[in-house]
Formats: structure tokens, C-alpha cells, sequence
């Protein structure tokens, strides 16, 4: 019976094309961009080709996992996908991802569509499935497209969003390490604050869904591209995360002193600057990864998790609290004693 379940390998995958803070100042203007990257914090972001799914970065990040690492691809039973942006209505991406990946018939597979708190609620399903015997070893795989999402003329989102995806691998760690708890939540009532209004069954996808709207900011958008509400969701953060984080640390009899490294949903770098003061979390506690890559939605955390683990930020022993919050509204957080099993990060690339 596997009584602890942690970490034990990670790996991110990142589309070539950058669209650049100089392209964006030709569209919006430099006064725009400027507060964008004063704000904010980010200067470039990664985008998709045409042609090219979520799904293709979560299976480029696990095969060269699984191959580096030498994982036996019989051994996983679980395989979940985290995504906003699936290859198809139907069937689950993951059943796809099972057959590029070479997966086991005996693999459990299907998708979690829960924006930026995907990730950590992932890892509490596969956590929790581990633990009652329904599954052994699982990959958490992320991925999305969200830039197709955006009009072209939105300067609310388009400066701030990525493309990209990743892989996790969950296994059985020593006693009293790997995932010490969690923490989930959700707020129905802002679930407007952050959505495409159109394109599902309740509001098909129509020629007066496809008409342009200006908004009071100029932002151009249509009914069937992403809308955010940029002030609520910042309410929404600054409120709710660092009430997570300390219902959390109660929870496990912990102190903010006890975690060696806060890793929080890259949402924008204001944001997150203004909960770590609120927090006194200080800077060598923390890892920022946005400035060249943009918000990358629900790949944020795993791909900033790898970059700190290859920065040496993580080691065995340490403590390190995750958290993702937006779409929904929803959040999820989680603590992991980092195990002293855990296979090493891939290599970059």
C-alpha cells in the first residue's frame, strides 16, 4: 500500500515563434506596452503555429521525459490532461495523448478543464487515486492554446498571454515526503469575470456571436473570444490566495518560515509582487518566470516548478508551497516535501 505520493520528475515544452514587445507596441502603441511591462512584467510571449495543439507541447515534454528519464511507459496507470484548449469536443485529449504516448490499456486517461488552478487540482486528483490503490504511477500533462482565444485588438489580454505545456510524473516517495496536503476552492459567482462567452452549447457559435464590441477601454473583442475583467480578478487574487495559503499552513501545522520556496500562478508580476509583500514572502522565496514567455494559463506553475528545480531553487527536504487561482472562479494549492527519490529535471532543451 503506497503511503506517500510526490514529484518525482518534471519537463515543460515551449513554442519557437515570439511575439515580441516591439510587434505589440506597433499594435497598441508604446504607452500601452510600457505599463504592460512595468505592470505586468512581460515583455515577450510564445505562440503557437498554425496547426499546432496544447496537446503537442504536453506530448513533446513527455516523451522527452519519459525517454531521458528511462520510464517504463508500463508502469503508468493514470494520465491526466489539464487544458482549456482540447484538440476536439470529443473524444477526451488524453485518449489521444494515451495513443501518442504508447500508454498501457490499463492507463486511466481523461482531461481537467479548470484554467490556472488546473495543474494543482490535477495533482490532488492523482495524488488522492495513488493513495487508494486506483492507480500507482501518473502523469499530469498540461497544455494550451490560449492565444487563438484572443482578438487581435484586445490590449487587456493580448500582451499578456503564451502558449506552451508540460509534463509531471507522480510516483511513490518515502514516508512523511511528497504532498503534505491541499487546499481547493471555488467561487461560481465570478465565473463571468473570465470566460468565452460563446462557442459551447449554451451560446453556439452564430454570425451575431462573430460581431465586434468596443469596450470603454477600446478593446475589440467577440463573443467567442476570451473576456476578462481585469480588476475583479485582481480583487479575487489578492483576497483569496493569501487566504488559502494560511488555512493551508494551519492545516499541516506549518509557518510561512517553514516553506523554502512559493511558486505561485504567473498570472502578471504586479500581482504577484503585491501578495508576496502582503505575505512577507521574501525574494529568495520566491521564482518568477514570465518576462520572455507571457501568462501561460494552467502551464504556468509546472513550467515555472521545472525552471526552479534546473535553477537549483529545489532540492530534497524542501518544502514548497504551489497555488493557482483564476477561470472559474477557482483555486488550488498544495505543499510538497520535495523527495529524495525524485528523478532529477530534464535537461533544457
Amino acid at each position: 500500500m503506497i503511503r506517500s505520493t510526490g514529484i518525482l520528475a518534471t519537463d515543460f515544452e515551449l513554442p519557437e515563434t515570439v511575439l515580441t514587445y516591439q510587434e505589440l507596441e506597433e499594435r497598441f502603441g508604446p504607452e500601452t506596452m510600457q505599463k504592460v511591462l512595468s505592470g505586468a512584467g512581460i515583455r515577450n510571449r510564445r505562440v503557437a503555429p498554425p496547426g499546432v495543439c496544447g496537446s503537442d507541447f504536453a506530448y513533446a515534454s513527455a516523451e522527452r521525459m519519459i525517454t531521458q528519464h528511462g520510464i517504463d511507459r508500463g508502469s503508468i496507470d493514470l494520465l491526466i490532461f489539464c487544458t482549456q484548449s482540447a484538440d476536439y469536443f470529443l473524444p477526451s485529449t488524453a485518449c489521444v495523448l494515451h495513443e501518442r504516448l504508447k500508454l498501457s490499456k490499463k492507463c486511466a486517461s481523461f482531461d481537467v478543464n479548470l484554467g490556472c488552478s488546473q495543474y494543482v487540482y490535477a495533482l490532488s486528483i492523482a495524488h488522492g487515486m495513488i493513495l487508494s490503490g486506483s492507480a500507482s504511477c501518473a502523469l499530469v500533462l498540461t497544455g494550451d492554446t490560449m492565444t487563438r482565444t484572443l482578438h487581435h485588438k484586445d490590449r487587456s489580454v493580448v500582451p499578456l498571454m503564451g502558449d506552451g505545456g508540460s509534463a509531471t510524473l507522480l510516483g511513490e516517495v518515502p514516508v512523511e515526503q511528497g504532498f503534505l496536503g491541499f487546499e481547493l476552492g471555488t467561487d461560481g459567482t465570478g465565473h463571468q469575470y473570465l470566460m468565452i462567452p460563446a462557442g459551447g452549447f449554451r451560446q453556439p457559435l452564430s454570425a451575431e456571436t462573430a460581431k465586434e464590441s468596443v469596450d470603454s477601454e477600446g478593446n475589440v473583442r467577440t463573443a467567442q473570444n476570451l473576456h476578462m475583467n481585469g480588476v475583479a480578478i485582481f480583487h479575487f487574487a489578492i483576497t483569496v490566495v493569501p487566504e488559502t495559503i494560511r488555512n493551508l499552513l494551519t492545516k499541516l501545522s506549518l509557518t510561512m518560515a517553514d516553506i523554502d520556496l512559493f511558486l505561485f500562478h504567473q498570472a502578471n508580476k504586479y500581482m504577484l509582487e503585491y501578495i508576496h509583500k502582503k505575505l512577507k514572502i521574501p525574494p529568495e522565496k520566491s521564482h518568477f518566470f514570465i518576462e520572455e514567455v507571457g501568462n501561460t494559463s494552467g502551464s504556468t506553475i509546472p513550467i515555472l516548478l521545472t525552471d526552479a528545480w534546473r535553477a537549483g531553487k529545489i532540492r530534497p527536504g524542501a518544502r514548497v508551497l504551489m497555488i493557482g487561482f483564476g477561470v472559474g472562479l477557482s483555486w488550488a494549492a498544495t505543499v510538497i516535501r520535495w523527495p529524495d527519490n525524485a528523478l532529477g529535471v530534464v535537461p533544457k532543451a
